[in-house]
């Protein structure tokens, strides 16, 4: 489902790169701009998953799970592959956004991600979907 830009952002989801945190109990602090923009638009669980084309996982409003699923399955050929990508889908669960604008991440897709809490993340915006996955180390001092 291709749609414009315009309606991507109305359907409550934004471009863009951030920041993030995962502790060591594996709950992710969404960045304030990500807590804002699903609180625009009532959206108050995030469907978690590993992304089978990468070392990272996705989260995404429950009702656009379809549009990930479509997307991966589209572009996987090997029946292997379309397995295993299906396996790891099926793994998704729900979750709900805590007052403090945290969500637990199931450990399926730590694991998957190669993430071990307390670890930095970067939060990739792209479209109905936001992707996690490890960032990079940080040089020079801070």
């Amino acid at each position: 489902m291709d749609l414009p830009f315009d309606d991507v952002l109305k359907n409550g989801f934004c471009w863009g790169e951030y920041h993030a945190r995962i502790d060591d109990t594996g709950r992710l602090r969404l960045p304030k701009a990500i807590v804002d923009v699903l609180a625009k638009h009532g959206i108050s669980r995030l469907w978690r998953c590993p992304d089978p084309r990468a070392k990272r996982f996705v989260l995404s409003p429950p009702d656009h799970r379809a549009t990930f699923i479509n997307a991966v399955m589209g572009r996987l050929t090997d029946s292997e592959d379309s397995e295993r990508a299906w396996r790891l889908i099926c793994s998704g669960t729900d979750a709900a956004v805590d007052s403090q604008g945290r969500i637990t991440i199931p450990k399926v897709c730590l694991e998957h991600a190669a993430v071990e809490p307390p670890q930095q993340v970067t939060i990739l915006g792209v479209g109905f979907w936001y992707e996690v996955k490890v960032s990079a180390p940080m040089t020079g001092k801070s």
